[in-house]
C-alpha cells in the first residue's frame, strides 16, 4: 500500500529513485569509481574532465568522481550509524516517559528541556571541539544531542495512545505492561516516526557536511563531501566545480529524502 502510493506520487517516486541511486553507488563505491579516492598525485592536479578522469581531478590530482562516490560511502555511513543510536536512546525513554508517567516523565522531560534549549549543532562543535575532531566523535556528539527531539514526540504519542479503549482493554484482561508498550503502543508510533526519521536523515548529512567543512569531522584523506567542500575553497574562482559538484551531491540527497518522507 505504502509503496503503490509512492510510485503514484511524483516527487516522493523521484526522491526514492535519488536515495536508491545513491546508496546502490555507496555500497559498491569499490566496484564502480574509477580510481582509488585517496591517493596523491600531484602531477595530475586540478585535470579537466575526461576520459580518465569523468568530473577531472582535485588540487592533489585525486579523482573527483572517485571522491563523490566513496563520499557518499562516508555520509550515508555515519548518518544512518547516529540515526541508529538516536532512535535507541529517544523512543525507549520516550516511552518510559509517557507510560510510567510521575517522576520517571519528570526526570526524562527535564533533561530533554535541558537539552533542547541550546542549539544542537553549537552544542555538538562545543562537544566535538572538547573530544577532538573526527567522524566517530562527530557521530558521537550528534547522536547525544539529537535523541531529546524523538523522545519528546514519542512521550506525546504514548500519552495519548494509552488513554484509547484497546489499551484500556489490554490493561483489564491483565497483559504485561511491557507487552501493551510494544504491541499496542510502540507499533503505533512506528509509522510517524519513519516519516520523522526519513526527513531527520537529511539534516544529519547536513551537519556531518557543516562539521566536516569547519575542519571537525572527516580528516584527510578521507573522502566527505563537507570536507572535500573545505578542501576546495581556495579554488572557487578558478575551478569553481571542485565545489559546486560535492555540494550538488548533498543538495541531491537531502531533497531526495525530503521529497521520500514528504510522500
Amino acid at each position: 500500500m505504502i509503496g503503490a502510493r509512492i510510485i503514484r506520487d511524483p516527487g516522493a517516486f523521484s526522491g526514492l529513485v535519488i536515495i536508491v541511486v545513491i546508496i546502490l553507488a555507496a555500497l559498491f563505491a569499490p566496484h564502480i569509481a574509477p580510481h582509488d579516492p585517496e591517493p596523491v598525485a600531484l602531477s595530475l592536479k586540478l585535470l579537466p574532465p575526461g576520459s580518465e578522469f569523468p568530473l577531472g581531478t582535485d588540487a592533489l590530482g585525486r579523482c573527483l568522481l572517485s571522491r563523490l562516490i566513496f563520499g557518499a560511502r562516508v555520509t550515508l555511513q555515519y548518518s544512518f550509524a547516529i540515526l541508529g543510536v538516536i532512535l535507541i536512546l529517544g523512543i525507549p525513554l520516550g516511552l518510559l516517559a509517557g507510560y510510567k508517567g510521575g517522576w520517571v516523565d519528570t526526570v526524562i522531560m527535564r533533561l530533554v528541556d535541558i537539552l533542547l534549549s541550546f542549539p544542537n549543532l553549537i552544542l555538538a562543535l562545543v562537544l566535538v571541539g572538547l573530544l577532538g575532531p573526527g567522524l566517530f566523535n562527530v557521530m558521537l556528539a550528534l547522536a547525544l544531542l539529537s535523541w531529546v527531539s524523538y523522545a519528546r514526540i514519542v512521550r506525546g504519542m504514548v500519552l495519548s495512545i494509552k488513554e484509547k479503549e484497546f489499551v484500556a482493554a489490554a490493561k483489564v484482561c491483565g497483559t504485561p505492561a511491557r507487552i501493551i508498550l510494544w504491541r499496542h503502543i510502540f507499533l503505533n508510533v512506528v509509522p510517524p516516526l519513519t516519516v520523522l526519521a526519513t526527513l531527520d536523515l537529511g539534516k544529519l548529512i547536513l551537519a556531518i557536511a557543516t562539521l566536516s567543512f569547519l575542519g571537525l569531522g572527516a580528516q584527510p584523506p578521507t573522502p566527505e563531501w563537507g570536507a572535500m567542500i573545505n578542501e576546495a575553497r581556495p579554488y572557487l574562482q578558478t575551478v569553481p566545480r571542485l565545489m559546486v559538484i560535492p555540494g550538488a551531491a548533498i543538495a541531491l540527497t537531502v531533497l531526495g529524502l525530503n521529497l521520500l518522507g514528504d510522500g
